[in-house]
């Protein structure tokens, strides 16, 4: 029984043959550790533009307000209530003695003008009042609160800076996208030859790092640009700016009971890029304890 437990014990000894291994895993590891970062930068920049545009609106444009144009003149009366209009302005503006010459007014509503001209009063100078002060009944602000409460921005403001955003977004994200998709196959062969050279040394760890191969499979999965294989497959993590644009226009205009859109929309432009930062951030942790077991335990 004895002798049966110091079968199963692992003993660990030194392995001298195993150090050109752990130079050439070293060296491998330093481009692995690379190809990851620059990854998951493009990763996360396609994220938080979603995060952007959805729930920080960095991107929505406020509608430019409509001129106040001059006001629209009173529509021109037609047929015979426009000759009923014209006589009575025109008996209302005239003398009776020039409508009817024959007929003699009875009766005037203004006095008749005598012939003598009236005695001109002196005008009498009326003490003046005193004016209420101009910051009467007015709210003067403090000189320290007015320079504290900036005034808000002017939707053109709004406007000229969502634009800047986009214009700076559609510049940074299509060289991403390429990045991305290209490091992300250089990753998984780094990982793939790491895999190789740790087996072909025999040494620790290929659990871990196997599972980070796979891993990495299932995340090139996530970023790679399928439409140009499948037409109308557009399932990517790196998805492209403008589609991304036009689909949440195409949302915000579309009724609120059409679930299966919302449901793809998310899946699409959320879900994905969550997923592969994920997938990725997993690969990482396991290929750094593949690396603890086959390099740092043979130094």
């Amino acid at each position: 029984m004895a002798q049966e437990q110091k079968r199963d014990q692992t003993v660990r000894l030194p392995n001298p043959s195993a150090q050109p291994f752990v130079a050439a895993l070293k060296t491998a590891r330093f481009f692995a550790v690379l190809f990851f970062w620059v990854t998951m930068v493009c990763v996360l920049a396609h994220a938080a533009t979603f995060f952007l545009l959805e729930w920080f609106g960095l991107y929505d444009m406020p509608a430019t307000e409509a001129r106040a144009g001059p006001e629209p003149a009173e529509p021109t009366v037609r047929g015979p209530a426009a000759w009923l209009g014209l006589f009575e302005g025109a008996a209302l503006a005239a003398d009776p003695g020039e409508l009817f010459p024959g007929v003699e007014p009875t009766f005037r509503s203004r006095k008749p003008a005598s012939s003598k001209p009236a005695a001109e009063k002196p005008a009498v100078e009326e003490p003046p009042t005193a004016q209420p002060p101009a910051t009467e009944g007015v709210v003067v602000a403090e000189p320290g609160e007015s320079a504290g409460k900036p005034a808000p921005p002017t939707p053109e403001q709004r406007r000229r800076t969502a634009l800047y955003y986009r214009n700076l977004t559609a510049g940074l994200l299509p060289p991403a996208r390429v990045i991305g998709v290209l490091f992300a196959m250089l990753l998984t062969v780094t990982v793939f030859i790491y895999l190789q050279i740790a087996l072909l040394g025999r040494l620790a760890g290929i659990r871990q790092l196997t599972r980070a191969l796979f891993v990495l499979l299932l995340f090139l999965w996530t970023v790679f640009p399928w439409e140009g294989i499948f037409e109308g497959f557009r399932t990517s993590a790196l998805f492209d700016f403008e589609m991304l644009l036009e689909a949440h226009a195409a949302r915000l205009g579309a009724a609120t009971e059409d679930w299966v859109a919302q449901l793809a929309y998310f899946g699409q432009y959320l879900v994905m890029p969550v997923a592969a930062v994920l997938l990725l951030a997993w690969s990482g942790i396991q290929f750094a304890s593949g690396y603890n077991r086959s390099v740092l335990a043979n130094e």
